[in-house]
Formats: structure tokens, sequence, C-alpha cells
């Protein structure tokens, strides 16, 4: 099948072929682990089974977590189920799918429905908004449509928050991972701050704030970007740019950009690759696109065929739907990608690029977060204030930091240690004080003691040791460690499991349930925990009766 694809998409992407290889491994591992998932799921529907036996069904939650977390087709689950006789909660389960389907929607960044209505209708008689940003910071432009909380205006007062579509505009539009711009909307005894700008069908949507006077359709104004903001983002646009030419050329050449962000304070660039980059990397890189910061790189920027893009070697970010015509972004002998962003003129308008950290986000998909420009600057600030903070603390040289948190590490395991076998100690001089509340029950014997505020831990080494000087018999002894915390132990000695049928890990989990939590274990040995501290007694008064039942 991937060879079929690859075939099929070749033509129109040759860097498929170059990678075929790649995508091959990719797609082996990705089948790997899906297989690993699945059986995961088989284990928990067996579980799920065994408990819902009773009930005769298996519920929609279930159903559905089989399903959205494990890769269960609802369809496999109801056929597993039909040979232990159940059915599946159909209803249950589509209740759960179509909140996950709204928490989904919900979590997907777009424009605001109500106003994607209004624009719909408007999109009619408007036309799409010419964009001057490339050249203009500033423009006259006339108001096309005026929208509150969706609906379209004729006017806006002070106080308002109102979407504004202009008949051309120098304000970017987020869009290519860059944010929109930010600025002012100006006319006689009139402000408007603009906060946002989407683009939406080649219609620029300003979401604004009327700070002065009123603001009307047909209505010319004078639109002003933050040229601070713009000069920012400009960086660390062009910065993205640099760092996936570091990264292939450090890296691996493969690597593709998965997703990006550019914003005023940072950028973020997601790619493709199989495995971390290290630390010896991610210097490398940072010091490869700083020099080409330094190197001072002018930046080229044409409008072209395709096709000549293409054999000129420009990136392409693959998936995204180009025209027949494309933006190109040239660093000469540095990186050349198809983009519609703002840049720098010359890459040493960035000053400083610096990367704050890099991590996995998905299988096969990696995250690098950097600053550039002016942002690095308040980046450092804050590290400095906490080196010096550090240095003042421990009056030491900035140098030496790394060794004193190394030795402090050493002495707090050492001192947690001690720690550990003080309560070790308690525990055991605790537990030798409650052998004479032992109860006979027949031949066994029989203590539930609740231990106030000991460790789990703790309560284990006092359970076992009780049990082991009791002989044959059963112990069980509770505490709550912290405020919303239960701690349950039961230890049975081997007649207990075979004569009477008790089982440590199921008796405690039962009882456990009381506290609001759950637990298991050996038949012979086993911890539990709550939530519920005030249920506490009940549980322990619970497992008594239960227990002088048991062992009669």
């Amino acid at each position: 099948m991937a060879e079929t694809a690859i075939q099929l998409s070749q033509k129109a992407y040759p860097q498929v072929r170059e990678r075929d290889s790649f995508i091959k491994a990719e797609l082996e591992r990705e089948e790997a682990t899906f297989l690993k998932t699945l059986e995961r799921g088989e284990k928990l529907l067996a579980e799920i089974i065994s408990k819902t036996e009773k009930q005769g069904q298996i519920s929609g939650v279930d159903a559905f977590t089989l399903y959205d977390t494990f890769g269960f087709p609802l369809e496999l689950t109801q056929e597993i189920a039909e040979e232990s006789n159940l059915t599946v909660d159909i209803e249950g389960f589509e209740v759960e799918m179509k909140q996950q389907q709204e928490r989904s929607k919900a979590a997907h960044e777009t424009i605001d429905l109500t106003v994607q209505g209004s624009l719909d209708k408007l999109a009619e008689h408007i036309h799409p908004t010419e964009f001057l940003g490339y050249t203009d910071l500033q423009s006259t432009a006339k108001v096309e449509a005026v929208l509150i909380e969706g609906k379209s205006v004729e006017t806006a007062t002070a106080g308002t928050e109102i979407q504004i579509v202009l008949d051309k505009t120098p304000f970017y539009g987020e869009s290519g991972g860059q944010i929109g711009d930010r600025g002012f909307l100006t006319g006689e005894d009139l402000v408007i701050r603009v906060d946002d700008v989407q683009k939406e069908s080649g219609i620029f949507v300003h979401f604004c704030r009327v700070e002065r006077g009123q603001v009307s359709v047909n209505e010319h104004l004078k639109a002003t970007i933050d040229r601070s903001c713009r000069r920012r983002v400009q960086a660390n646009h062009t910065a993205t740019h640099l760092l996936q030419a570091a990264l292939k050329k450090v890296v691996d050449d493969s690597i593709s950009q998965a997703g990006s962000l550019v914003d005023f304070d940072r950028l973020r660039f997601d790619f493709n690759c199989l495995r971390a980059v290290t630390s010896e990397e991610l210097q490398e890189i940072e010091d490869l696109i700083n020099t080409w910061i330094a190197e001072a790189h002018d930046t080229e920027i044409e409008v072209m065929p395709i096709e000549t893009a293409k054999e000129k070697g420009a990136i392409a970010m693959f998936g995204e739907k180009y025209g027949a015509e494309v933006r190109v972004i040239d660093v000469p002998g540095v990186s050349m990608e198809l983009c519609g962003g703002t840049h720098v003129r010359n890459t040493a308008e960035i000053g400083l690029f610096k990367i704050m950290s890099e991590s996995g986000i998905s299988s096969g998909v990696r995250r690098i977060e950097a600053v550039a420009g002016p942002a690095v600057l308040e980046y450092l600030k804050v590290r400095e204030t906490v080196v010096k903070d550090l240095c003042d603390r421990f009056k030491i040289k900035p140098e030496e930091i790394s060794d004193r948190i190394t030795t402090l590490q050493s002495e707090l395991k050492t001192t947690q240690k001690e720690l550990e076998g003080v309560k070790q100690e308690l525990a055991i001089a605790k537990s030798d004080q409650l052998l004479n509340e032992a109860e006979s029950i027949g031949e066994f014997k029989l203590l539930v003691s609740d231990m106030g505020e000991m460790d789990a831990k703790a309560l284990q080494t006092a359970a076992e040791r009780l049990q082991q000087k009791l002989g044959e018999g059963a112990v069980i002894l509770g505490s709550i460690p912290s405020e919303e915390k239960v701690s349950l132990v039961a230890a049975f000695s081997k007649k207990v499991n075979k004569e009477k049928q008790l089982q440590a890990g199921k008796f405690i989990g039962q009882i456990a349930k009381i506290c609001g939590g759950g637990g298991g274990g050996r038949p012979n040995l086993a911890q539990a925990g709550g939530r519920d501290p005030s249920k506490l007694s009940e549980a322990l008064s619970t497992a008594k009766q239960q227990l002088k039942e048991g062992l009669q």
C-alpha cells in the first residue's frame, strides 16, 4: 500500500520517492506500536468483560475508551462481547463520541463561527481584502463591514469589541504559522485598537476595540500597524527558516516541517524526526544560526511560477496547497522556502537566536521552541535574575552552581534514607505495642488497627512484622498519611489463604472502595489507597467484621 501511495504522489512531490525508505520504516514502526496498543486494549477488554458479566452489558464509556485510546472499532468490541453473551451500550458510546467531537471542535483554533456566518453572507458583495503589508506599514482604507458578536451593524461606539473588514489593509492576517499584526485604526476623533487579524477566504477580519469615538460602515480610516511587533515577528519568522536549514545541515537532510508558530515573543518549530536532537546538536544548531545572523545575509523575496521555484530548490511544506505562482523567501546559500509571511531584509536584523527547549510532541514529531531578537534579552534577564539569587543565597560563583546543586541532591538523598530508616524503626516499635490487641478467632489471630499518619511504606513494614509475630491470622492496618489520602495494608498467613480462601489483594481492594479508592496485590500481602479519610474508621470496622465472619 505504501509503495502504491508513493508512486501516485511522487510526480507532484518528488521528495516522497527520495524518502521512501524512511516512510516505510516509519509505517512499520507505527504498525508495531499500534499492535502493542491493541494488545493492551485486549487485556483491558478482558478485565471489562470479567467485571460486567453480572450486568450483562459493557458500558458506553468502556467501549469508547477501547475505541479512542486503544483503537478498538466498536464492531470488534461487540463481536468479542457477544462471545461472552454480553451486549454493548451503543447509545452511551455515541454520547461519548459526540462529547469528544465537541471537545475537539472547541480545541480547534479557527475564526469565530458567528463571525464566519456573517462573512459568508458579506462575501457575496464584498471583494477579498487587498493586502498591502509587504511594502506599506500604513495606509488609508475604507470600512466595508462592522460586526458585533458576529452580527453586521452600521456603527459601533467607544468601549465596544468589534470585528472590522477593510477594502485594503497593511495588517497581516494570521496564516502559515505567523500570527496577525497589531496596531490602530484612526479617524477624526476616533481610535480603534487592533488586537488580532484573521484571514478567511481572502477576507481580512480585524478584531478590535473602539477606544474613542464612533466608527461607521463606508468610513475611511488610517490603518497603522505596530512597527515594533512587526519587527519582532519578522525576526522570529526568518529565524524559523534558518532553524529548518540548520536542522537539515546538522541533524538530517530529510527533516521536514510539521508545523510552526511565529509569535511576537517566541517561535515554535515542529519537524519530522524519529529521535531526539542531542544537546550537542542543539548547541551546534544555535551557533550555526547565530553565525548566519552575524554574516548579515540579505533576504531576497520573489514571486514566481511554482515549477520554477521547485527547480531552484525551494522547500515547500508537504501537504500544503499552493497556487500557480508562489512567493519565495531566499537567504542565498542558506535557505530557500515558499512562504507568504513577513521577513527581515537582512539576517543581521534578527540580532540573536536562542533555543529554549526541544521535546517530542507525538510519534516521530519533535518540537523546538526558541526566541530571537529583543526577546532573547528578556529570556536571558529572567535567567540572570535566578543565577544572581542562587549565588547570593549560597555565596558562590555562577560556575559553581551546578556542583553545589549536585552536592545538595546527594545530601538530600542521604537524609531521606536516614529518615526512611527512622520511620521503619518507629513502625516496628508501634507495631510491637499492638500485639496484645490481637483477637483470637478459633485457631486464627485477628488484628485491625488505625496507625494514625504513618506513611504507606512504614505501614506495610508494620503489617508484615505483625503477621509474622502473630503466626496464623490476618492483619489489617490503615492510616492517613496526608490530608486527602488513605493508606491500607492487608497481611494474611498462608493458612488463611488455603483454608479460609481469603486473598489479601481482593479483600483490601473491596475495603478501599469505602474510602473512595482501590488497590490489590498478592494473596498474602496487599496495599490499597483511598481519597476520603473520613471513611477510614468505617472501612476498618467493616474489614474487622468481615474477617471475624471469614475466619470462623
